[in-house]
């Protein structure tokens, strides 16, 4: 249905029809309040489509600009991760290596002495734990007198390295008891 509005021009001059034949041909014509009515609408439904149309695009920039910030976080974090899975792979091979030690100087100890050291501390904890009370947790070395040797013994000679001396102090050894200990093996 189209909505024409035919308007009337005032003072226009009779061409010689009647007025009957003139309502005839406004029979067609839109009352002006159902006109203005409709256009009103028409109007309101055109900004409600641009109001409509507009939130959609803001809403369409935002999603945009929101994937570029979690495509910037998402480059970021996976290089940090880059940067730190090889520290993380050198601290697991730490924590074997860590686990080995405590696991051999355990062995070293005798069985019966071996529920002293504490259970709650961590693998690092232990093995210092160990190297403390290494002198309590070891049976004692009997101290080689010579029984049997010839001359001054084959240890007089021997020098430590600065790393064996660390060793020794560090399991409370003098030297000359380290030097007897490297003999014996």
């Amino acid at each position: 249905m189209t909505d024409e509005k035919v308007i009337e021009q005032p003072n226009e001059v009779n061409d010689g029809k009647p007025a009957e034949a003139k309502n005839a041909d406004n029979s067609h014509m839109i009352p002006k309040e159902r006109f203005d009515e409709v256009n009103a609408r028409l109007k309101e439904a055109e900004k409600k489509s641009l109001a409509t149309e507009k939130a959609l695009k803001e809403a369409q920039e935002a999603r945009l600009k929101e994937k570029e910030d979690y495509k910037a976080l998402y480059e970021q974090t996976t290089s940090e991760l880059s940067e730190l899975k090889p520290l993380a792979e050198q601290v697991e091979s730490y924590k074997e290596t860590m686990a080995k030690l405590l696991e051999a100087q355990i062995a070293d100890i005798p069985d019966e002495l071996q529920g002293l050291i504490p259970d709650e501390l961590s693998v690092k904890q232990k093995i210092d734990w160990i190297a403390k009370n290494k002198k309590l947790l070891l049976k004692p070395i009997a101290p080689d007198i010579g029984a049997g040797q010839r001359g001054a013994g084959s240890s007089s000679n021997v020098q430590l390295t600065p790393e064996q001396r660390e060793v020794a102090r560090r399991f409370g050894y003098s030297d000359e008891e380290y030097i007897k200990h490297l003999d014996a093996e």
